[in-house]
């Protein structure tokens, strides 16, 4: 049987989330314009069977987890021997007129209900009759992908991604053959009651060992994100977004030029994109729950996901299991909604990131995926079911308010069966208490800012993308 390794701890806590309300998938949403193909239009069978070939190099979408009787150990990822295509790729249309208010709608509804977890965990689904989204030509199609977040984070993503994606329309010497596939067998309970209890040892010293090496820390690190540089206690405040969740999403997105946003850098001196980008969020935040009337006194804070895989070098096996899976560090920093006036808020913004950056350098950035392995499977999914059943989210105080995740895209055209990315927007995972979540993507000189929420949260995403857009020209009017 072909072996392809454990679920890391983080990537079980994943799993463990999960629950009706809670899918803890990502996804995203990409347009196509098929006018670059050798047919000139949109054709699902060669789309299919472009897919079918390509897919052979990402073994991870084949892989599903088993889980160990009683939770003893890890789950372990296997390659489905049961796989079928059909059930993972769906072809549907939009009715007419084919409107970006359509398209973002089906994509919410869609990326509200769960994934099967008893197969690999990704959903895809071509979308036509993408004839009526306001900068795009008719006949486009639309791409909605989901996959579990136990499965891959941002950046194997978009390795995922770049796999199935060509650089010119007229794709590579790789789609000319079908590559064979090897599969795993189900074991079954007794084989995997066995494997853990050998495994059981291991796991034991390994949480002694994280214990050792997380537990002070932990600690600091915990006061260090409960209060500020003068010693005053840094509450998240609580808002629309930090409750319990309904089983409903919306979705938008936003589009704005990247060398824009890499000029307002000049505002302040020694700022990022990245710090651009939360400026203009933490803008639009403060927009919208003025127009709400729901505006704290104090700031906003955000979770901000930070890439921790490292880099596998040229000479290094690209379907290893390690690579699977989540690599992650994260800062909370303030993003500065009590300030109204942009420049100053950009300016709050690059100390308060720096200050994360350099406590995440001090700490090599892993105590979040070690110090997970502090939790016991069973015990964890036990919490999360009675956190729901109780309703805890609506009384917990948040620790912080929002995600804000920047995934860097290639800067270049990229195609899937020969038709051209026109634009990409990802989707994130909502849960209790964090009930609104962003991500930021760069493409061929675009920069997208989506978002993912709650329909009772976020009732009118329209009015939140508005803010987004009036946040954004707020800077760039300072450029001139």
């Amino acid at each position: 049987m072909v072996t392809t390794g454990h679920l890391s701890a983080l990537d079980t806590l994943f799993l463990n989330l999960e629950t009706d309300t809670t899918p803890m998938h990502v996804g995203c949403l990409a347009i196509y314009d098929p006018s670059t193909s050798a047919e000139g239009r949109f054709d699902f069978n060669v789309f299919l069977s472009n897919f079918e070939r390509r897919m052979t190099q990402v073994p991870v979408m084949r892989q599903r987890h088993v889980s160990a009787p009683f939770g003893l150990d890890f789950p372990r990822w296997i390659s489905d021997p049961n796989f079928d295509l059909s059930f993972h790729l769906q072809h549907i249309a939009l009715p007419k007129p084919g409107s970006w208010k359509q398209l973002r709608e089906l994509a919410a509804r869609l990326h509200a209900s769960p994934l099967d977890l008893s197969r690999p965990p990704w959903e895809i689904y071509v979308v036509e009759g993408v004839n009526g989204v306001e900068g795009f030509p008719v006949g486009c199609y639309a791409v909605i992908t989901k996959i579990h977040h136990a499965l891959a984070d941002g950046v194997r993503g978009t390795q995922i991604m770049a796999a199935l994606h060509d650089l010119s329309p007229k794709g590579s010497s790789v789609e000319n053959r079908l590559a064979p596939v090897i599969v795993d067998r189900l074991p079954n309970r007794l084989e995997m009651l066995t494997r853990a209890a050998l495994r059981l040892p291991g796991n034991l010293l390994g949480k002694t060992r994280t214990l050792s090496r997380q537990a002070l820390p932990l600690m600091k690190e915990l006061a260090s994100v409960l209060l500020t540089e003068e010693g005053r206690r840094q509450r998240a405040p609580k808002t629309r977004f930090n409750g319990k969740l309904s089983s409903h999403r919306v979705f938008d997105a936003v589009t704005f030029s990247l060398e824009d946003i890499k000029a307002m850098r000049t505002l302040v001196p020694g700022s990022t994109v990245n710090d651009v980008v939360v400026t203009v969020i933490s803008g639009a935040l403060r927009r919208y729950l003025v127009r709400k009337g729901e505006l704290p006194e104090g700031s906003l804070n955000a979770m901000v996901p930070v890439n921790m895989r490292p880099d596998p070098g040229l000479g290094a096996r690209r379907d290893s299991a390690d690579t699977y899976g989540n690599h992650v560090g994260v800062m909370c920093p303030q993003v500065h909604t009590d300030i109204e006036d942009p420049v100053r808020r950009l300016r709050e913004v690059v100390r308060t990131t720096h200050t994360g950056k350099e406590r995440l350098e001090r700490r090599n950035g892993l105590a979040v995926m070690e110090s997970s392995q502090l939790l016991p499977t069973t015990l964890t999914h036990s919490l999360v079911r009675a956190a729901v059943h109780f309703n805890l989210a609506d009384h917990l105080q948040p620790v912080f308010n929002t995600v804000i995740t920047n995934v860097p895209g290639p800067q270049f055209p990229l195609y899937l069966a020969g038709s051209r990315m026109q634009a990409f927007y990802g989707a994130g995972a909502c849960y209790d208490t964090v009930g609104l979540f962003h991500i930021v993507f760069s493409y061929s000189g675009s920069l997208s800012i989506s978002f993912t929420s709650c329909q009772r949260m976020l009732p009118d995403p329209e009015l939140y993308a508005a803010c987004l857009r009036q946040s954004y020209n707020e800077l760039k009017k300072l450029l001139s």
